[in-house]
């Protein structure tokens, strides 16, 4: 359930940016004075069993990298426990407090037939958490991610593997949406769960079409998190880009980050050119 909460954050935050001219997910980085070239691949966090692979064009340069770098660093010892210490809100708000009696005995019996899970128990879980659960039920499919097998390679080939930020980074910027309002996301999304997966099976055509500007058209369709875009994208980017810069300065990154971080104006491409990078495309 841990590395679904993860994967769900991930689903979320990589499906939040803005319209773009660029296209394709796939990116080798130089200019800058960097002694070596590095790369930025652009994910999309869950797939089904059936649509998933890697490309030759990935792996190899997979292979060239001193360090596989992920939004958060997936091997760190200390990651289970960091996720356990953050599986419930941190105050112990209750979701009884922001949802009717009738909405949260509709999402209890959702979740005790979909999933087994007492709600009565859990009611301090946070809406990521309850989120990663129903994911099953989105993609009706054996699942396999991006980040998890491509750190498989990483190991094969003793690559390190990073992050560019922390568990505890990464939700402090859930935590400036009020609760309400993610509880609120939450039962929607179980009272649609038909529209939740033709979205999905949208973005899934999409990114298999590198179609970075449809992908990102159907995401701003989808109101739910759209008013956070500047907390959960454009900030995090922003982040990113002087310890991706320290980074490639010790030697060739890959660097693996959902695919809705790379467009825009405030986009991965875009403020890596501003840098004085060179960005080249790809082709899978």
């Amino acid at each position: 359930m841990l590395k679904r909460f993860i994967l769900c954050i991930y689903f979320f935050l990589a499906a939040l940016s803005v319209f773009s001219q660029e296209e394709g997910v796939f990116w080798k980085i130089s200019g800058k004075d960097l002694r070596s070239s590095s790369y930025l691949f652009g994910t999309i966090h869950l797939m089904c069993e059936d649509d998933f692979q890697i490309s030759q064009q990935v792996s190899k340069r997979l292979e060239l990298a001193e360090a596989l770098v992920m939004e958060v660093d997936l091997d760190d010892p200390d990651l289970y426990g960091s996720m356990m210490e953050n599986m419930y809100n941190e105050e112990g708000q209750k979701i009884t407090d922001f949802l009717s009696e009738n909405e949260y005995e509709k999402i209890r019996d959702f979740l005790k037939e979909r999933t087994g899970m007492d709600m009565d128990r859990m009611q301090s879980i946070r809406p990521m958490v309850l989120m990663s659960l129903i994911y099953p039920n989105l993609l009706e499919c054996e699942t396999m991610a991006f980040e998890s097998e491509l750190m498989q390679l990483a190991k094969a080939e003793n690559i390190s593997v990073l992050g560019l930020e922390s568990v505890d980074e990464q939700l402090a910027f859930f935590e400036q949406i009020p609760l309400k309002e993610q509880y609120r996301s939450f039962f929607n999304y179980t009272e649609n769960l038909e529209k939740g997966k033709e979205e999905f099976r949208k973005l899934m055509s999409s990114y298999r079409e590198e179609d970075i500007a449809q992908l990102l058209e159907l995401v701003t369709e989808s109101p739910e998190y759209k008013d956070y875009k500047g907390i959960l994208v454009d900030q995090r980017n922003e982040n990113w880009i002087d310890t991706m810069g320290s980074m490639m300065q010790k030697g060739t990154m890959f660097f693996a980050v959902g695919a809705g971080h790379l467009a825009g104006e405030k986009g991965l491409i875009h403020l890596l050119k501003k840098e004085g990078y060179f960005l080249e495309r790809v082709y899978l």
